[in-house]
């Protein structure tokens, strides 16, 4: 996991001054909530995974990584209980980054490493992740 967090860290650092928003972050947890709930359970791995990563990317900590906890939380609890209003929830935060190639790469980059994190990577998730790039205006 180490190995695929430091690629992503290598290209936040990059983009650092783009990818320290709120909007950004709101956006991958919103994405990340999606795709561990689209086999219909959240794995440890995955929440482990979040973990890391929100712990390791210190570009990404614009907030407490216990308050980027607690959206993804927000983001599952929602569509837990509405599937359609969560995934018109997370579309809404990801469709800030139409057209932002760069960003919206990314995000669908932190995605599919949280998506391989618990070693399946289901046909569902890679239905979400199809759908994230397709807001985004992206070719995965």
């Amino acid at each position: 996991m180490s190995g695929i967090i430091d690629t992503l860290k290598s290209l936040i650092k990059q983009h650092q001054n783009q990818v320290r928003n709120r909007k950004f972050v709101e956006a991958v947890m919103g994405s990340l909530a999606l795709l561990a709930l689209a086999d219909g359970e959240i794995s440890f791995a995955e929440l482990i995974a979040r973990d890391y990563f929100l712990d390791h990317v210190q570009e990404l900590q614009i907030i407490e990584p216990n308050e980027a906890a607690e959206l993804f939380r927000s983001y599952a609890q929602i569509i837990e209980a509405d599937p359609q209003t969560g995934q018109d929830k997370v579309a809404e935060a990801v469709s800030h980054f139409c057209g932002d190639e760069v960003l919206g790469s990314l995000l669908l980059r932190i995605c599919q490493a949280i998506a391989q994190s618990d070693t399946q990577y289901s046909h569902q998730e890679q239905a979400v992740i199809a759908k994230l790039a397709e807001i985004l205006g992206l070719e995965i």
